[in-house]
C-alpha cells in the first residue's frame, strides 16, 4: 500500500511539474508577443514639434569626439523611427522618441579644434577649419604648391595634416623652405 501511495504521489508530482511547465511557457511566449507588440508600437511613435537631436560626432583623425544638441528642422515632424534612420543614413540612432532623438556618426575628419593643411583642386596648400562639424571651410590660402614639399610628405599631406594653431603650422612649413 505504501508502494501504490508513494507512486500516486510521484505521479500527482510529476503532472504538477508539466502543468507549471506548461504555463511557464505560455506566459513566456505571452511576454515575447507584449514585448514585440511595444515594440513595433514604439517605432510607430512620430516626431514633435521641437524635438532635440542630440548627435555625438566621432572624429576619426584626431580621436576627438564632440557632442551637439540641435532642434530638429520643421520638416521631420510627424516622421518615424524609420523615415528618420533614412534621413539620417550615416547616423546610428540609439534612441528614439517623440521628443529626443539620440545619435552618433563617426566621421574622416579632424574635429573643429584643429587647422588642417590640405591642398586645393590646383595643388596648392591652404588652412582649412572644420567649422560647422561635418566638412572644411577654407580658411586661409597659402602660397606653397604641394610640388614645394618633400616626395614622403606630399601623400601624407594629401588626407590633411591636423594642427593645433597657426604658429604650429608656421613651423611645420619652415621645416620645408629651409
Amino acid at each position: 500500500m505504501d508502494f501504490e501511495r508513494d507512486e500516486k504521489t510521484r505521479r500527482v508530482r510529476m503532472w504538477l511539474a508539466v502543468l507549471m511547465g506548461v504555463a511557464l511557457v505560455i506566459t513566456l511566449i505571452a511576454a515575447v508577443r507584449d514585448s514585440g507588440t511595444r515594440m513595433a508600437s514604439s517605432t510607430r511613435k512620430n516626431v514633435e514639434d521641437g524635438c532635440v537631436l542630440t548627435q555625438t560626432i566621432r572624429y576619426a583623425r584626431c580621436g576627438h569626439e564632440v557632442t551637439r544638441r540641435l532642434e530638429a528642422d520643421r520638416e521631420y515632424k510627424g516622421c518615424t523611427l524609420e523615415q528618420m534612420q533614412q534621413a539620417f543614413s550615416e547616423w546610428s540612432i540609439t534612441s528614439f522618441s517623440p521628443s529626443e532623438i539620440v545619435m552618433n556618426c563617426t566621421m574622416q575628419l579632424f574635429c573643429p579644434d584643429h587647422l588642417v593643411v590640405m591642398p586645393d583642386g590646383a595643388g596648392v596648400l591652404g588652412v582649412y577649419e572644420n567649422a560647422y562639424g561635418d566638412g572644411y571651410a577654407l580658411k586661409n590660402q597659402l602660397d606653397t604648391p604641394v610640388s614645394a614639399l618633400p616626395e614622403d610628405v606630399r601623400e601624407h599631406v594629401h588626407l590633411g595634416v591636423g594642427f593645433g594653431s597657426a604658429q604650429e603650422i608656421e613651423a611645420w612649413l619652415e621645416n620645408f623652405e629651409s
